[in-house]
């Protein structure tokens, strides 16, 4: 488990977990020419660096729409996460300058992820006081 704290002192708790990739629920499509190219990436490289950003209790992705993609592309059936308490006032949310939509909720992530009602790609962006680590998971792991 790892943590970081934010310039509020407010510590956001990134939990590590190798989940099965079936459990897992997007909010946002993605992009064909991005998600192609990502493939070809992950492919070449047998690895998957940096694990997707997800919320602990539906299981709704926050960040890694086309990581999570191009996956299940690859065929795999397990996806390494970080998992972490969507209601941490220290998870910021705005929407990217090309998004379809000015402003965007938490509760409106959450409930496009469990219905299956997907934003256009690229709508949320995601903030944490401070980057994800990557940890390398090599593609026969997840297999």
């Amino acid at each position: 488990m790892g943590s970081s704290m934010s310039d509020e002192g407010v510590i956001t708790q990134l939990r590590y977990a190798i989940l099965d990739i079936g459990k897992l629920r997007p909010h946002e499509r993605t992009k064909p020419e991005l998600l192609e190219k990502l493939v070809e990436a992950i492919r070449a490289d047998g690895f998957l660096r940096r694990p997707l950003l997800v919320e602990d209790e539906h299981f709704v992705i926050l960040d890694g729409h086309h990581r999570y993609e191009a996956l299940r592309l690859l065929g795999c059936v397990r996806i390494p996460v970080y998992l972490v308490h969507y209601g941490d006032p220290a998870i910021g949310l705005t929407t990217w300058d090309e998004a379809v939509v000015a402003t965007v909720t938490k509760a409106e992530v959450v409930t496009r992820g469990t219905r299956g009602d997907l934003f256009p790609p690229k709508t949320t962006r995601h903030l944490l006081p401070k980057e994800n680590e990557e940890r390398w998971v090599r593609l026969e792991v997840l297999r």
